[in-house]
């Protein structure tokens, strides 16, 4: 579980799938029941609220994100409303499953991502964002990218090179540094080949 104060009525949790496992959440059946995510999500929030000095108390917002084949990203904001006849903290659950959500891989060296690329382009994929964040680089797709070969074609090349991502794109795009905006693998062929 990794947290991040946005700011003084809110913050991020990021938890992978693993995190989830741990906290007895791993099936698609369990998000449906209320029950059991209710205490872990009021767990969790206790939890980071004490890390990051995060006055929980009263009525929050609780937003979910899914991330395929990352985790789950979760914005807790403290509300100002007073809900008449409520003695305990409500959360107000919207999920989003968007179905064009990016892939994100981290590399250690450039010449991982040159590498990549090459056997991307040579399967006639030349899309894609380049980063660097923290020392690392960040190779960033979304799905549309890529809709001529499939995702799971696409993530084992990437493995090949690379590993995925433990920041979220959230992070990536606020505070990395954009290296190739667009068109990054054809970008990184035509300068390295």
């Amino acid at each position: 579980m990794r947290l991040e104060r946005l700011a003084y009525d809110k913050m991020k949790i990021f938890l992978t799938y693993e995190d989830l496992e741990e906290r007895g959440i791993s099936t698609d059946k369990t998000w449906t029941d209320v029950p059991v995510i209710d205490d872990m999500f009021q767990d969790m929030i206790a939890e980071a609220s004490q890390e990051l000095d995060f006055d929980a108390e009263g009525p929050v917002v609780v937003e979910v994100f899914s991330i395929p084949a990352q985790g789950v990203v979760v914005i807790v904001t403290k509300t100002e409303d007073l809900l008449d006849d409520i003695e305990e903290p409500v959360l107000e659950w919207q999920l989003s499953n968007a179905q064009n959500d990016p892939i994100l891989f981290q590399f250690d060296n450039i010449e991982h991502v040159i590498q990549m690329s090459k056997t991307l382009s040579s399967l006639d994929i030349h899309e894609g964002k380049l980063y660097s964040f923290e020392g690392l680089y960040f190779f960033h797709f979304h799905e549309n990218d890529v809709s001529h070969l499939e995702k799971t074609t696409l993530v084992s090349i990437m493995r090949e090179f690379g590993e995925r991502a433990n920041v979220t794109t959230y992070q990536i795009e606020e505070y990395g540094n954009v290296i190739m905006e667009s068109m990054a693998v054809q970008q990184m062929c035509a300068h390295f080949s």
